[in-house]
């Protein structure tokens, strides 16, 4: 069965991890279908991720908008009840395609394309990478491949 991010392909090259230069602990739990609680403190970055979402900040919503047809966004609230801070600033992306370890280093997609590998990492295409790049006071990074992952 060919998936559909191979029936768009071109040349072999890797698609590109994406995660934000920032490095946070903050861990979130989700509470009801939009919403989350802080239960691991530190300070947010540009995108969340951890084994059953991924947030982006809604800077990031025109240039997500774009492969509309593989991600659903959600608008959702982040509560810390113990600082008493409320964030309405993020997107649940909820990722069409499960790319696999071959896909993303072998794979490149015509124009825009998105997935998620395992539970918790982010890959786009060249494209989209481009795109994400030019948001303003964009805090992402990218890493081709797997090559964050060896090790």
């Amino acid at each position: 069965m060919v998936s559909k991010l191979a029936k768009t392909t071109q040349t072999f090259m890797a698609l590109w991890c994406v995660e934000s230069r920032r490095l946070t602990k903050l861990r979130l739990w989700r509470t009801g279908t939009h919403t989350f609680r802080v239960i691991e403190y530190d300070e947010p970055a540009d995108l969340l991720t951890n084994y059953d979402y991924f947030l982006f900040d809604r800077k990031y919503e025109g240039a997500l908008r774009s492969v509309s047809s593989q991600l659903r966004l959600t608008p959702v609230t982040i509560t810390d009840e113990l600082r008493k801070r409320v964030w309405h600033n993020y997107l649940e992306a909820t990722i069409q395609h499960n790319a696999s370890a071959d896909e993303i280093t072998h794979a490149t997609p015509f124009g825009l394309a998105i997935a998620r590998f395992g539970e918790s990492s982010v890959f786009v295409s060249n494209e989209l990478k481009r795109v994400l790049q030019q948001v303003e006071g964009q805090k992402l990074t990218f890493s081709l491949g797997l090559s964050w992952f060896a090790g």
